[in-house]
């Protein structure tokens, strides 16, 4: 707060402070010195002009409020908000939302998440190409449809999705909890969706969801993902669905691989061997005989703990 107001240079000719609202503690033994004012108002000596400027939790607001009629008081706040917004402003990272529930209904939590440049060639195999070019002309366009990302883990479902968010920024990605996968089948579900046209929903770990319904003995989220995927509303959502799974294809419920409703649908499998390789030798490591997941070659040094040896403990009985 010293830094913006510092920043801001209001003199005392021209503002007045008017107003301090303080965080203080009310122990006994509490030191004074870290007593703080966490909001300040400033009253223009000149003009029609308030400047409100307040901690809140993590954040600091910096509010002006001014005669709207007065056109260059308009322009010099326009031009010192500006001023605060390079200096102080938050860096552009991608974000995307998460799905949450309260007594209101549904809504969305936004998250920020680091920025990926994708190593298309070095970490995923040559046939994923066509795959991840498709997926990419898709996510702007004003349509409906269904992705399926499966493999065994650690072979780059997740980074690939963390990808498509910094590359496609402006898309509004909204990822579904498994604890509340069930709420798809919730009405009040789709009139949430109402309010959220062309977004792309993604469902991570997502074997419960799209089983077979034969198999299933509660009511089934793959019809509600088939109504938003190839369905009546699905031309005015334009929702798109992705979910990644570990699963063998088998499994899945057939009508979600039906022609014209799939977007893409592609298995990651580990590298070829002479990616792996060159990717080991990269890193530092001794070459292998065989092809490994990318999760797996960029922790080559950590220990595995999966094929620890089991040690039989046992009795014996003297005689």
């Amino acid at each position: 707060m010293d830094k913006v107001v510092e920043f801001m240079n209001l003199p005392e000719t021209e503002y007045e402070l008017v107003f301090k609202y303080w965080n203080t503690k009310d122990e006994q033994e509490a030191d004074p010195t870290k007593d703080f004012a966490f909001h300040l108002l400033y009253k223009s000596l000149k003009q029609k002009s308030l400047i409100s400027i307040e901690l809140e939790y993590e954040t600091l607001n910096v509010d002006f409020y001014y005669d709207c009629q007065d056109s260059k008081l308009e322009k010099e706040i326009l031009s010192q908000n500006d001023r605060l917004r390079k200096k102080f402003g938050p860096i552009k990272t991608p974000t995307f939302n998460v799905l949450t529930k309260c007594q209101s209904g549904f809504a969305t939590q936004k998250v920020k998440t680091d920025k990926i440049e994708m190593n298309l060639a070095a970490n995923y195999n040559d046939d994923f190409e066509e795959v991840y070019h498709r997926v990419g002309k898709s996510i702007p366009a004003k349509e409906s449809g269904l992705i399926l990302l499966y493999g065994k883990p650690g072979t780059g479902k997740t980074t690939y999705i963390r990808s498509l968010i910094s590359t496609h920024d402006e898309a509004n990605f909204i990822f579904i909890q498994n604890e509340f996968v069930t709420n798809l089948l919730d009405p009040d579900f789709i009139s949430f969706l109402l309010r959220q046209r062309n977004s792309i929903l993604v469902i991570e770990d997502a074997e419960k969801v799209i089983a077979s319904r034969e198999s299933s003995r509660q009511d089934s989220v793959v019809s509600t993902i088939l109504q938003l995927t190839d369905g009546l509303f699905s031309d005015y959502l334009n929702i798109k669905v992705i979910c990644t799974f570990n699963t063998d294809l088998s499994k899945i419920d057939t009508a979600l691989l039906r022609k014209g409703r799939l977007i893409a649908m592609y298995e990651f499998n580990p590298l070829s061997l002479e990616k792996t390789n060159r990717l080991l030798d990269e890193l530092g490591a001794k070459k292998t005989d065989v092809g490994m997941s990318v999760s797996d070659i960029y922790n080559f040094e950590e220990k595995s703990y999966r094929n620890v040896r089991k040690k039989n403990i046992g009795f014996t009985t003297m005689v």
